[in-house]
């Protein structure tokens, strides 16, 4: 039958009368000479990069490796198609339709070798993406016959083809395959055809596995969660959750290990919900231990409404603020207030920085005197917590906080400079511009930078002016981009300008800064300034 419908394509292709002019060599062919399985890599990592804006260069060397026809080539070629992402098949599907006509004598060969049953995998794959119709009804007519899955990509993106007859053909051969799924045939086609869902003619497909995941065989789930493509293994938990398929056992496993995030996030609120309605919340303590967040809380909540506060309590120092704060909602509901706890435990030795933090979230302004001592923290977060609780309670002075600018600790010296932000006008400029020294370290610099920025405009542009030739490429991206964002939001309402002294400095760092900035930025400075260009004479 696959035969039968080849064989009407040799006539109709040779009585076109549009049909372009055939080159009197193969190699007249706009394809690869001789291409390599480097190419072939190098190509597919393009694609797959989002540098990639299209797949003409690999569509064409796909073509070329058809072609040649090299079994070692060709083989490991179709084994690089079975390991593609969808995002490979998608820009293909499109790349390859385009690239075909410039290849009209490798266009005609081709087909003829297909109307002889006489084309290989890659070559059914690449006709599959031809723009004849026909001939994409051919290829796929030929790959519903073939037993390996390289196949199964190929008919899933022709199932949603524009062309009826063709998209027929292949969704025809897809209801065999899904019948009763392999894991193979999960791991070939669930995540294109997902992909393929926001097309016109993309849903059925994804419909399709929706079902199977929803009703089908246990076996065919059970094959979908272990495949290793994770929007494969999110898809079957999502649609098997809201069908109900999981037991408590499973929910809690997948909650704790899978490498999805989504998908641990989705089985631990099933799993509370389930082990809720059973009355066995107990079952979710295993959750207090995940590495997630949000599961964490989720299991402190649901122990804390069954009455265990226990979970709550330890949950006041964890290192995330969303567990915090639902530990923290957890005692005041159960009578209890978070801030005396956090006051005990500041006064221990080297409280966990979790602690310091809850009682910024916590406390009042009595509070600041419990946190000074804790700007010497042995650990980074620990003084960086410290630095933001003192900040939240209206506690951070410069006199406090100056010293920690020159931290070991970018995550210290960042929270410094936020604290010290209101305080910038009033800060000692040469400390400053000392700290932005090329000498000190980039997190130093950041920090310095960030409070010189907040001083005044004309201190913000002098500094951004000296820094766009700075040997480090972050803080001369900063200074550049912060010159350009000055223009574009703020310039046209600074209504003072620059006056004596500050004009001239200005003035002659905007002369340094020329060569890095361009004349035309540096002219449309000058005039937001008001400030002449420099002499010529």
């Amino acid at each position: 039958m696959a035969r039968g419908i080849v064989r009407k394509l040799l006539p109709r292709l040779r009585g076109r009368g549009d049909a372009p002019r055939v080159p009197a060599h193969p190699h007249d062919d706009r394809l690869p000479v001789r291409p390599t399985a480097q190419q072939l890599r190098d190509a597919t990592a393009v694609v797959e990069s989002r540098r990639g804006r299209n797949a003409d260069e690999l569509a064409a060397l796909l073509l070329a490796v058809d072609r040649d026809g090299d079994p070692g080539l060709v083989a490991g070629t179709e084994q690089f198609l079975l390991r593609a992402q969808p995002r490979v098949w998608l820009m293909l599907d499109v790349a390859t339709r385009r690239t075909w006509p410039r290849a009209p004598r490798w266009s005609e060969v081709a087909v003829r070798r297909l109307s002889r049953g006489e084309s290989s995998p890659l070559g059914l794959t690449v006709a599959a993406f031809h723009p004849d119709g026909h001939v994409r009804e051919a290829a796929v007519a030929q790959l519903a016959g073939l037993h390996g899955t390289l196949a199964l990509p190929v008919l899933t993106l022709r199932a949603s083809d524009w062309v009826p007859q063709v998209r027929d053909r292949a969704r025809s051969a897809l209801e065999r395959h899904l019948a009763e799924p392999s894991a193979a045939v999960l791991v070939a086609a669930v995540a294109l055809a997902l992909a393929l869902g926001e097309r016109r003619e993309g849903r059925w497909l994804a419909d399709r596995v929706d079902t199977v995941f929803r009703e089908g065989p246990v076996e065919s789930l059970t094959g979908a969660l272990a495949v290793p493509d994770r929007h494969t293994r999110r898809a079957a938990h999502l649609t098997a959750l809201a069908a109900g398929r999981f037991d408590l056992a499973h929910m809690l496993h997948a909650a704790q290990h899978d490498d999805d995030l989504l998908t641990r996030i989705r089985c631990a609120e099933a799993a509370v919900r389930a082990a809720a309605a059973a009355n066995t919340v107990d079952l979710v303590r295993p959750l207090l231990s995940s590495g997630t967040a949000v599961i964490r809380a989720e299991a402190v909540h649901a122990l804390a409404r069954e009455g265990d506060i226990t979970p709550a309590v330890a949950a006041l120092t964890d290192r995330n603020p969303i567990v915090r704060s639902v530990a923290q909602a957890a005692l005041r509901r159960a009578g209890s207030d978070p801030a005396e706890q956090y006051r005990r435990l500041v006064m221990t030795s080297f409280p966990e920085p979790g602690a310091i933090a809850g009682l910024g979230e916590t406390g009042t302004a009595d509070d600041a005197g419990l946190v000074p001592s804790w700007l010497d923290h042995p650990r980074s977060r620990g003084r960086a917590e410290t630095v933001r609780t003192l900040r939240r309670l209206g506690a951070a002075h410069p006199d406090t906080l100056s010293a920690l600018l020159t931290d070991s600790s970018g995550a210290v010296t960042r929270q410094v400079a936020i604290a010290l932000r209101p305080w910038a006008s009033r800060l000692d400029l040469p400390l400053l511009r000392e700290l932005l020294s090329a000498s000190n370290p980039q997190h130093i610099r950041m920090a310095a930078y960030r409070l010189l920025h907040e001083r005044d405009t004309w201190t913000r542009l002098l500094i951004d002016l000296e820094l766009v030739a700075d040997p480090s490429p972050l803080m001369r991206g900063r200074a550049r981009g912060d010159i350009a964002a000055w223009l574009t939001r703020e310039a046209a309402t600074t209504y003072s300008t620059p006056q004596g002294r500050t004009a001239d400095t200005l003035t002659r760092h905007l002369r340094d800064a020329e060569e890095a900035l361009g004349p035309d930025q540096v002219r449309l400075l000058r005039f937001h300034l008001g400030l002449e260009p420099p002499s010529t004479a």
